[in-house]
């Protein structure tokens, strides 16, 4: 069994450590690259530290873009000792996206290039945010981080013995994630979950479907739902199951 999430990414790590946990592609129709447990633990460890060094510790941060492997480590580094997650739809208009900031009280972004006008426009109409990290830009700019460069910051803090983000200690039955519906009734809700939501179901799930190192995952369902992040993303790294991310 396992009590939260930052214990199932520690114990995976240690149980699975250079197997693939991710296969990632560097351009569009090139080859899968394997990113292992262990990598994936240190990415995460990086991040979450810079982040905390940023101050946004117990703060709420909006993460929005297509499935990939950054998805995955901004939004673990969020949960993982940081503050709370706001998964958002990359599909949404500007204006929801920025009544969504708004809503959720969010202090910062982590956004793909892909949204980046959109994360843009919304952000002159929210109140709230103060920092928006890129996925994808490689060095720091006006507007935005690099999530490259606070990666390799955190990892190297880390190394200088910095370690209030290893050591942040995690409430399973406090909010860790909050996560929009889709609104179609009506306003969109905010719907609060911890780690224990996530942790049991990830352990009931276990019980009956095998998705072990022999198998690969393939990620193409909106990891902003509760169904892609906790059947496959989280399910898999209980597992020690590779998944890799569809382009399309």
């Amino acid at each position: 069994k396992i009590r939260d999430l930052k214990q199932m990414m520690e114990s995976s790590a240690a149980l699975y450590g250079e197997r693939p946990a991710y296969l990632v592609k560097e351009r569009p129709g090139g080859p899968y690259q394997p990113v292992s447990f262990r990598q994936l633990r240190e990415d995460i460890n990086g991040l979450g530290t810079a982040l905390l060094e940023l101050g946004l510790a117990g703060q709420k941060i909006a993460i929005i873009g297509e499935n990939r492997y950054e998805w995955v480590v901004s939004h673990m580094a969020v949960v993982c000792g940081t503050g709370v997650s706001v998964p958002l739809d990359k599909e949404l208009p500007v204006a929801e996206i920025a009544n969504l900031l708004n809503r959720s009280g969010a202090s910062a972004i982590i956004f793909s290039s892909k949204v980046e006008r959109k994360v843009t426009e919304a952000l002159q109409q929210a109140s709230g945010v103060t920092l928006a990290v890129s996925m994808d830009a490689r060095e720091h700019g006006e507007a935005s981080r690099s999530l490259t460069l606070l990666t390799q910051r955190g990892t190297y803090l880390i190394s200088q013995g910095d370690r209030s983000y290893l050591d942040a200690p995690i409430d399973p039955e406090a909010l860790a994630i909050l996560l929009f519906t889709s609104g179609t009734t009506g306003l969109a809700k905010g719907v609060m979950l911890c780690h224990r939501n996530i942790c049991y179901n990830v352990y009931a799930m276990s019980q009956y479907v095998n998705v072990s190192r022999d198998n690969v995952g393939l990620s193409m369902l909106p990891m902003h739902h509760t169904y892609e992040q906790t059947c496959l993303i989280m399910t898999t790294m209980y597992q020690g199951c590779p998944v890799a991310f569809c382009e399309g």
